[in-house]
């Protein structure tokens, strides 16, 4: 705001707007204050009351189980009034349980309790062990405590904590303010018409604050820096004044330098899109059309450079011509024209130095380390400037490219060797890039061809070359669940080869694992069909799964294969049965009127088994046998 006279602004006091600021902060401190110790208190009211809640439990909890135990009404009663009187409790609730009657629930609430989310309540169960170890639960004791006491004791808390905390603060801030003022405001006033009376006339008046000392203190320093600053303000002026005529000088020449990196930024960012976008274009390219994708980016680049031809060779051997991996060029040569280009580039590449962009921005710069004949061979090329990026990185080695333009074209700028640079990283990413993914491909295949050798063998018994019992198990479930959908009949087949412990003590577990490879080889010769299911379930027994078959089929497959076994004559001196090896068959055919699960067929298979070995083995033997007369006896 304005004086009166309207020439200067009227002083604000520092020292009031200080104090107005301390008040506004002690204000907002002992709201602050108020508020946290409010809820401290509010947090050791609620601690409390739930003390006395848990006392009160304590304290009665045995009584009223003794109580309700010995069914002493009056008692009861008498606690129950006795608790209610307790300041703290709002309402007390106790559940009389009996094994004759329902529960029995007494109440006694405070008057004028209301419930509340906020107030701490307990329940407990009432035990009573009339004889050791008889504990038994006669009851519940549920208490809750009363919001107003809780609210009157805040409310005590908190008109000493306001009255304490204002005080305090107001104290601290009077305080404060009067130190403030006798030591800072006033000289910092001083500071202030000093320097408001202060032109470059006035720079040699010093600044002299009246202070009865010279303190080495803030104040002390801003003198010294004041009368420094004006010491050097005069310096700095004349200086100032030259600046002011170079700067003159220098500013349309900056002007033009600003201007012309402008457009090497503007040119650049051109650039960078350009390669991000074909970045973006090969990384999401299918691999199939990679290579097609490379191609298009090389003509690209091509294009943006003023190039008529781009090549990417792959290393090869020294000397020799490189192998061209991807070309482009406008127009497209005929086959000489692309034989000599092929030779340059190779040519060029045997230049290469420490440097992974090389430059000529001339035919003859370029041809210079080149042989007479060499120079005449490659005078029919319509190229002026090339440039060569190699595309390198560690061990890792991707040939180079190679742009060529035409004589017209004119020599590369610095956008076009940024342009050159990126298009490099580029290209050498997407190469790192194909081959990471020709290596994941091989490891994808990989990985399906042991996950299926893997899933092989955990279905075969390594021994036989049968199935094992996962695989058996597996494909039961699903036979049973067929065959009782369509009504088919299913067979099975519980096969064990005969006193094959002393077989294996007389020749030896080599010689058993022999004999089980035959055994099993004849019995899988012997199956009929595809659809059935020759497993190894046991050290010397089988299971065979007969989808669709009936009792009668099933038991000519057995006998087939008992004399296909016998038929081996595998000498078997140990045998209770003959002079070779034999097997004896239990079989079961699934009844879908009388669905039992599979494993009553299985049950019923393996009694058959144990049926035709007590017979005497080498014998086939069927489930329910009185009904069925086996066709094929043993021999």
């Amino acid at each position: 705001m304005k004086s009166e006279t309207g020439s200067r602004p009227v002083a604000r006091s520092l020292g009031i707007r200080l104090v107005l600021a301390t008040l506004v902060f002690c204000f907002l401190f002992t709201v602050a204050a108020v508020a946290v110790r409010s809820f401290s208190a509010w947090q050791d009211a609620l601690s409390e009351m739930d003390s006395d809640l848990a006392q009160i439990e304590q304290l009665y909890r045995l009584t009223l189980s003794k109580a309700i135990w010995e069914v002493d009404r009056e008692a009861l009663q008498a606690h129950l009034e006795g608790v209610a009187t307790i300041a703290s409790v709002g309402r007390i609730e106790i559940t009389v349980r009996s094994i004759n009657r329902p529960p029995e629930v007494l109440v006694r609430v405070s008057d004028g309790w209301a419930p509340s989310s906020k107030i701490p309540a307990r329940s407990v169960s009432l035990d009573y062990e009339p004889f050791p170890g008889g504990r038994e639960t006669v009851g519940q004791l549920v208490l809750a405590g009363d919001e107003r006491v809780l609210r009157e004791r805040l409310s005590q808390s908190m008109r000493e904590i306001v009255l304490t905390q204002a005080l305090q603060s107001l104290l601290l801030a009077g305080l404060i303010m009067l130190m403030f003022n006798r030591s800072v405001t006033v000289h910092v006033q001083q500071v202030a018409h000093h320097l408001a009376r202060l032109t470059p006339d006035r720079l040699g008046v010093p600044l002299r604050l009246a202070r009865s000392g010279k303190a080495r203190d803030e104040l002390g320093m801003l003198e010294s820096g004041v009368n420094a600053l004006q010491g050097n303000l005069s310096d700095h002026l004349a200086q100032l004044r030259r600046y002011e005529g170079e700067l003159a000088d220098h500013r349309d020449r900056l002007a033009e330098l600003v201007q012309a990196r402008t457009s090497e930024l503007e040119s650049l960012t051109e650039s960078q899109s350009l390669v991000l976008t074909l970045s973006n274009r090969l990384i999401h390219a299918p691999y199939e059309r990679f290579d097609e994708s490379l191609r298009s980016c090389l003509q690209e680049v091509a294009q943006r450079l003023a190039a008529s031809d781009a090549l990417w060779f792959f290393p090869g051997i020294r000397g020799e011509a490189l192998p061209v991996f991807l070309q482009w060029h406008d127009p497209v040569p005929d086959e000489h024209r692309q034989l000599l280009l092929v030779r340059w580039a190779t040519r060029l590449s045997h230049g290469f130095g420490e440097q992974d962009l090389t430059l000529y921005s001339r035919r003859a710069e370029a041809t210079r380390q080149f042989s007479l004949e060499e120079v005449v061979a490659f005078q029919s090329l319509p190229i002026g400037a090339c440039a060569l990026a190699r595309l390198c990185s560690g061990e890792e080695d991707f040939g180079f490219l190679f742009f060529g333009r035409p004589d017209h074209a004119g020599v590369w700028n610095p956008q076009d060797r940024a342009l050159l640079a990126l298009a490099a990283q580029m290209f050498l990413h997407s190469a790192r890039h194909k081959a990471q993914l020709l290596e994941l491909l091989a490891a994808r295949d990989a990985l399906r061809e042991a996950n299926r050798q893997l899933e092989d063998l955990s279905r075969h018994d390594p021994l036989t070359g049968l199935y094992n019992r996962r695989h058996f198990d597996e494909v039961r479930q699903d036979e049973y669940r067929r065959a009782l959908r369509n009504g088919l009949p299913l067979s099975l087949l519980i096969c064990d080869i005969d006193c094959f412990k002393g077989y294996n003590d007389h020749n030896g577990h080599a010689s058993g694992d022999e004999c089980l490879r035959a055994v099993a080889g004849a019995m899988l010769a012997s199956l009929p069909r595809s659809g059935d299911l020759l497993a190894r379930i046991g050290g010397e027994e089988f299971a065979v799964l007969l989808p669709a078959t009936s009792r009668f089929d099933a038991l000519k497959v057995a006998e087939r294969i008992r004399r296909a076994v016998e038929a081996l004559a595998i000498p078997h001196p140990a045998s209770c049965v003959g002079s070779a090896v034999t097997v004896s068959v239990g079989a079961a055919q699934l009844d879908p009127d009388e669905d039992a699960g599979f494993d009553a067929l299985f049950e019923a298979a393996d009694q058959a088994l144990y049926k035709a070995k007590k017979l005497g083995r080498n014998r086939v033997e069927v489930a329910e046998v009185a009904t069925v007369v086996n066709p094929f006896p043993a021999s």
